[in-house]
C-alpha cells in the first residue's frame, strides 16, 4: 500500500475519532442538564467502574488482531473466534463480580449509596463491550476502515439519542446506565456480524496487508472514551512467530499463542489508561459527589486536539521510521520538530482561547451548575503545548518501545502520589494539577531515551525559541482582552451579559487578535492555518 492510502485510511480513523468525541460532548450537555449534579456523578462513577476494569481484564487481545489477522487467508477466522472466546469469558468474569461485591466495594469507596443500584446495569453492559471492542482492530486488520468508521458514527449517535432519551424522561443514573446497557446490547449484534463477514476465506492468491498505525479502539465507548490505549507500539513476538502451523478449527493452543503475545500489549495499555483515569477515581474517592462532577465535567481535552496529533501521528511515523532504518537521525530530529512547530501554531491560541473565556464556555455547554468546572478545563488546558508533538513516535520508530511502557509504569506512580497529595491539599483542582505535573515529567523522562536513540542532546529535541516566539505570539492577545475585560467590564456591565454574548465577545476578540498577531510577527498566515486544519 502507498504512504498517501495509509494517511488517508488513518485520517478518516482520526476525523472518525473527533466526531465520536463531538457526540460524547452533546451527550455530557444532554446529561448535565437533564440529571441532578448528584444523579450526574453516579453515572460517571458507574461507567468508571467499567473505565478502570476493562484494560486490566482484557490484557490487550484486541491489538493482537493486528498481528493475527492480516495477510492470514487460511486461519483468520479461527483467530477471530478465539479472541472473542476469550474476551467474552472475560467479560463473563466481569459481569460476575459485579454482583458478586465489586458494586458495593465501588459504592461503599466512593460514599455514594446510589451508586449501586446503577452500577449493577454495567454488568450486561460489560458483557457486551469486551467482544465488541475487537471491532476496531479486526476490520482495520482486514482493510475495512469505511464500514469501521460507519459503524461507529452510526453507533455513537444511537447511543446519544438513547442515552438522552433516557435521562430527560426518568431523570436518574440507574436509567442512563441502563441505556448505555441497552445499547450496548443491541450493538454487539451488527459488531459480531461484521467481524464475521470481514474473516471470511480469502480467495486464492489474494493476501490483505496491514496498513494502519495504531488502533481506533477508543471509537467504542461510553460517553466518555472509556477504552483507551497507553500505547500504539505492537512489540514482537518471537513465540507467535516460531510456533507450529495450528489447525483452521479455532484451538486452546491458538488461544494460548494470542494470550502470549497480548499480555506485554495489555500491560502498556493497562498503565496508560490507568494514569488516564486515576486522576478521575481519586476525586471520586477522596472528594464528595458534587465535586466530582464538577471535576469529570471540566477535566476533558477538546476534541481538536485528537485530530491535529492522531493526523500528525499518522503522517510522520512512517516517515521516521524510514529515516530511522536508512540510518539517517539527523532527518527524524528535523520531521518531528517540524511537526511539532507546526500543530503548536493550533495548539497554543486553543491553550489560551480556554484560559480566557472557560467558564463561559462550561456555562453554556453544561448550564451555570458546572461553571465551576472551567477550573480543571483550564488546568488541562495547559498540557496543550506537549500535545503538539507524538514522543512515542520517535521511541516506535527506533525500536525503543519498552521505553513507552517505562514511561506509562512511572506516569502512573507519580501521577499516583501527587493527586493523592494535591487533592489533600487543593482539593479536586489538585487533581488536576496532578495529572499536567505528571504529564510534563513523563515528557522529561521520555526525552532520555529520545536523545540516546538519536545520538542528541535531550535538551536540543525542543525548539525552544520557536516556542517561546509562537507562545508569546498566541498569549500577548489574550492579555490584551483579558485585561480589556477587566478595565471596561464594569462601564459595560460585562458580568450581567448573558454566558453566550461574553462567550462570543471575548472569544471572537481573542481569535481575530491572535490572527492578526501571527501575520504581524510573520508566523503564520490565516489562509495557511485554515489550509491546515482542512487537510486534516
Amino acid at each position: 500500500m502507498s504512504a498517501l492510502h495509509l494517511t488517508i485510511k488513518t485520517l478518516v480513523l482520526a476525523s472518525g475519532k473527533a466526531l465520536g468525541a463531538l457526540a460524547a460532548i452533546l451527550l455530557t450537555v444532554v446529561l448535565t442538564r437533564a440529571l441532578t449534579v448528584e444523579q450526574y456523578a453516579t453515572h460517571k462513577q458507574a461507567l468508571l467502574i467499567f473505565a478502570m476494569a476493562s484494560p486490566l481484564l482484557m490484557l490487550g487481545l484486541p491489538k493482537a488482531l493486528y498481528y493475527f489477522l492480516p495477510g492470514e487467508p487460511r486461519r483468520a477466522r479461527a483467530a477471530l473466534v478465539e479472541n472473542l472466546g476469550l474476551l467474552t469469558l472475560l467479560g463473563v468474569l466481569f459481569a460476575v463480580a459485579l454482583p458478586l461485591g465489586l458494586v458495593d466495594l465501588a459504592a461503599e469507596r466512593f460514599a455514594n449509596p446510589r451508586l449501586a443500584a446503577a452500577a449493577r446495569w454495567v454488568a450486561p453492559y460489560g458483557l457486551a463491550m469486551f467482544p465488541m471492542a475487537a471491532l476496531g482492530a479486526c476490520l482495520v486488520a482486514r482493510d475495512r476502515v469505511g464500514e469501521l468508521v460507519r459503524f461507529n458514527l452510526a453507533s455513537r449517535a444511537l447511543l446519544v439519542v438513547t442515552a438522552a432519551g433516557a435521562a430527560l424522561i426518568w431523570g436518574t443514573a440507574q436509567a442512563t446506565v441502563a441505556a448505555h446497557a441497552a445499547w450496548a446490547g443491541v450493538m454487539v449484534l451488527p459488531a459480531l456480524w461484521m467481524m464475521a463477514r470481514a474473516v471470511r476465506p480469502t480467495p486464492a492468491g489474494s493476501i490483505i496487508e496491514l496498513d494502519v498505525v495504531g488502533d481506533d479502539s477508543e471509537a467504542i465507548g461510553d460517553d466518555s472514551g472509556v477504552i483507551e490505549s497507553g500505547s500504539d507500539a505492537i512489540g514482537d513476538d518471537s513465540d507467535a512467530i516460531s510456533a507450529p502451523s495450528l489447525p483452521e478449527r479455532p484451538t486452546l493452543a491458538g488461544m494460548s499463542r494470542q494470550l502470549r503475545f497480548a499480555v506485554p500489549l495489555g500491560l502498556a495499555s493497562l498503565l496508560g489508561t490507568l494514569s488516564a483515569q486515576l486522576d478521575k477515581l481519586i476525586v471520586s474517592a477522596m472528594c464528595s459527589t458534587e465535586d466530582f462532577a464538577i471535576y469529570a465535567t471540566g477535566a476533558i481535552e477538546l476534541p481538536l486536539i485528537g485530530v491535529v496529533t492522531g493526523a500528525m501521528s499518522a503522517v510522520v511515523l512512517p516517515e521516521l521510521t524510514r529515516f530511522h532504518k536508512a540510518g539517517t537521525p539527523a532527518r527524524i530530529v528535523a520531521l518531528w520538530q517540524g511537526a511539532m512547530k507546526t500543530a503548536l501554531l493550533i495548539l497554543a491560541p486553543v491553550m489560551f482561547g480556554v484560559l480566557l473565556v472557560a467558564p463561559e464556555l462550561m456555562t453554556v455547554l453544561f448550564s451555570a451548575a458546572y461553571t465551576e468546572a472551567a477550573t480543571p478545563l483550564r488546568i488541562y488546558a495547559l498540557l496543550l503545548p506537549l500535545r503538539a508533538a507524538i514522543y512515542g513516535s520517535v521511541l516506535m520508530a527506533t525500536d525503543n518501545t519498552r521505553w513507552v511502557t517505562a514511561s506509562a509504569a512511572f506516569g502512573l506512580t507519580l501521577n499516583g502520589v501527587l493527586s493523592v497529595v494535591g487533592v489533600g491539599l487543593l482539593g479536586h483542582a489538585g487533581a488536576a494539577w496532578a495529572t499536567v505535573l505528571t504529564t510534563y515529567g513523563v515528557v522529561a523522562f521520555m526525552l532520555q531515551p529520545m536523545g540516546r536513540a538519536l545520538g542528541v542532546r535531550p535538551s536540543s529535541l525542543i525548539p525552544w525559541r520557536r516556542i517561546a516566539t509562537v507562545l508569546a505570539a498566541a498569549g500577548l492577545p489574550a492579555l490584551v482582552v483579558f485585561g480589556a475585560a477587566r478595565l471596561l467590564g464594569g462601564a459595560v456591565q460585562l458580568d450581567t451579559w448573558p454566558a453566550a454574548l461574553r462567550l462570543v465577545a471575548l472569544g471572537g476578540g481573542y481569535a481575530v487578535l491572535a490572527g492578526l498577531s501571527y501575520q504581524l510577527t510573520g508566523i503564520t498566515t490565516a489562509r495557511q492555518l485554515i489550509d491546515f486544519v482542512r487537510r486534516r
